[in-house]
């Protein structure tokens, strides 16, 4: 920053009421106060990053009687929260206006925080899986939680990993095991901790004064907001197997997110209640109030969350998909139809190709040496498999088999070799429905100045061979380019050169007209793209009617 624009940033805080103070590291300190509608704060102004991709620290040094001491945005340390990071970009170039929007923001969030009990309480509820961490030392104990099914009792275990051990929730095994061999960690081992699922359908309530830190008020909180799931903690209390472990947790599933809390059981007393569990439950109650709970942060690894959590409709989870073609396009394709969901619940993601990855696929195929002269297939399987150890996915090195192959939810046709299209095309018919299979092609246009897509489901529209008209030489039907594409001839094999952009557009093409059809509608069923300044004619996106006479149209 320039002495300028520093001499303007100083001048404005001196404005505002901010001295300079000193502290050790690298920031540079003011203190002042922030005049809120119900008094002065005093608060610490810490500017390390005068470029402002990241926002000013401000800590409240003295928290005033009308501020709640259970504040949402306001951490223990008093650490205040006052914008949410990326959402307001500061000008770097006027320093002074910075400063004022960061502090006027912090006295008006303060404001509303102090002033308004219900703004407080939805505050709360949103951010709860962060308030669920104030005024706790150390910070909660995070559980990775994987999939569980249903409510009560699932395993736990414990993965010792370079940074510490990972506690996880999880119904299966399996899946535990799986992510620990994808990150290289030792194997998993069941841990002697009671692990219990709650569920509510209710929002947790702000607490009077403070988080809960007992097993009294812990019990007292959850009772306040919903009186069922304390009922179902209750009975797990009255059974006998909690009290075979070492400690016990209770990980809750709100509207506001997941959190839970954890806490020791005394061995002796554990097991001479053993034949009659509510006597240990009768001195949770009586003796709750000295009993320590930690509470504990929950943060979901479950495939459901992961390919569910960006998406703002249904993801492939439960279909079965089926791509033939690993190569330029098959390879980018196959990563985003996993990360959208394919291969995770009872679904599958079925991957065919014959050929092995030969040096000059290198350069726009989305593996790299590591993978060279391997089966495609099995190669993309492979990697699809450390990426998301869950994901149920078949690789088959060969190719294609009509009609055996054009089964499932989708087909997807990413080869790009027409006469595979055909195959694929004239076969659709033998699933037993009135419309045939479903299936994308995808393909690129040129020497990769555009890429188009076709969906084919049901017999009011084209199928690919009305892409062609009748005559002997199969004309195009729309055409795109008026030049002959460059062909190269290596030996008796000839290929088509593109950049790497033509896959990975072909791709994104796909997965966007995959996203239309789980959204609900997948029109318009024939697209195309193209790159700017290409010698490419433009065609409009439509639903394109059957040809006259077309073959394809026909059982084979």
């Amino acid at each position: 920053m320039t002495a300028s624009r520093l001499a303007l940033a100083l001048r404005k805080l001196d404005e505002l009421g901010f001295k300079p103070i000193k502290r050790p590291g690298s920031a540079r300190c003011f203190v002042g106060e922030l005049p809120c509608a119900r008094g002065p704060v005093k608060v610490r102004f810490e500017i390390s990053d005068w470029e402002f991709t990241t926002y000013p620290t401000l800590i409240i040094l003295e928290r005033p009687p009308f501020l709640p001491a259970l504040t949402p945005h306001v951490s223990g340390d008093g650490f205040q929260c006052y914008f949410v990071q990326g959402r307001v970009v500061l000008d770097r170039y006027r320093p002074d206006n910075a400063i004022w929007q960061c502090v006027e923001q912090a006295r008006r969030e303060l404001d509303r925080l102090s002033g308004s009990p219900i703004y407080r309480a939805r505050e709360f509820e949103q951010e709860f899986g962060a308030t669920w961490e104030i005024g706790q030392h150390p910070l909660p104990i995070p559980v990775l939680l994987a999939d569980v099914t249903g409510d009560g009792a699932v395993p736990c275990f414990g993965i010792g990993a370079d940074v510490g051990l990972y506690i996880i929730a999880a119904s299966n095994e399996a899946q535990v095991k799986a992510l620990a061999a994808a990150r290289g960690w030792p194997s998993p081992t069941r841990r002697k901790i009671g692990t219990y699922i709650v569920r509510s359908a209710k929002s947790p309530t702000v607490p009077n004064e403070r988080l809960p830190a007992t097993i009294a008020e812990v019990f007292t909180w959850i009772k306040s907001w919903d009186v069922a799931a304390m009922r179902r903690i209750h009975a797990v209390l009255g059974q006998r197997e909690w009290l075979g472990f070492n400690a016990v947790q209770f990980l809750i599933e709100s509207p506001a997110g997941w959190f839970g809390f954890f806490f020791d059981l005394n061995p002796n007393r554990a097991l001479a209640h053993r034949r009659k569990p509510s006597g240990y439950r009768q001195h949770l109650y009586s003796k709750g109030r000295e009993l320590p709970i930690i509470r504990v942060s929950v943060r979901q690894i479950s495939p459901d969350f992961i390919h569910s959590r960006n998406l703002q409709f249904p993801s492939l989870k439960d279909r079965h998909i089926t791509l033939i073609g690993c190569g330029a396009i098959g390879g980018y394709l196959a990563q985003a139809l996993v990360k959208l969901g394919a291969g995770s619940g009872a679904g599958s993601l079925r991957l065919i190709d014959p050929d092995d990855l030969a040096p000059g696929n290198l350069g726009r195929h989305v593996f790299g040496m590591d993978s060279l002269y391997k089966s495609k297939a099995v190669a993309l399987q492979e990697a699809l498999i450390r990426q998301f150890p869950h994901a149920q996915i078949v690789a088959e090195p060969r190719r294609a088999a009509y009609p055996s192959d054009i089964a499932g939810d989708l087909v997807i046709d990413a080869t790009g070799e027409e006469a595979v299209s055909e195959a694929i095309n004239a076969n659709r018919h033998s699933v037993p429905s009135a419309e045939g299979a479903r299936v994308l092609h995808i393909w690129i246009v040129a020497n990769g100045e555009g890429v188009q897509a076709l969906w084919v489901d049901q017999r009011k529209y084209a199928c690919f061979r009305c892409m062609r008209q009748n005559d002997l030489a199969r004309s195009k039907r729309f055409h795109v380019v008026d030049h002959e594409p460059e062909t190269r001839i290596a030996g008796c094999n000839a290929y088509t050169p593109y950049a790497i952009s033509a896959p990975m557009s072909a791709s994104a093409l796909a997965i966007d007209m995959i996203i239309d059809w789980l959204k609900g509608d997948v029109s318009p069923r024939f697209r195309t793209r193209s790159i700017e300044g290409a010698d490419i004619r433009k065609i409009k996106n439509q639903n394109v009617s059957p040809l006259e006479g077309c073959p394809g149209c026909s059982l084979p």
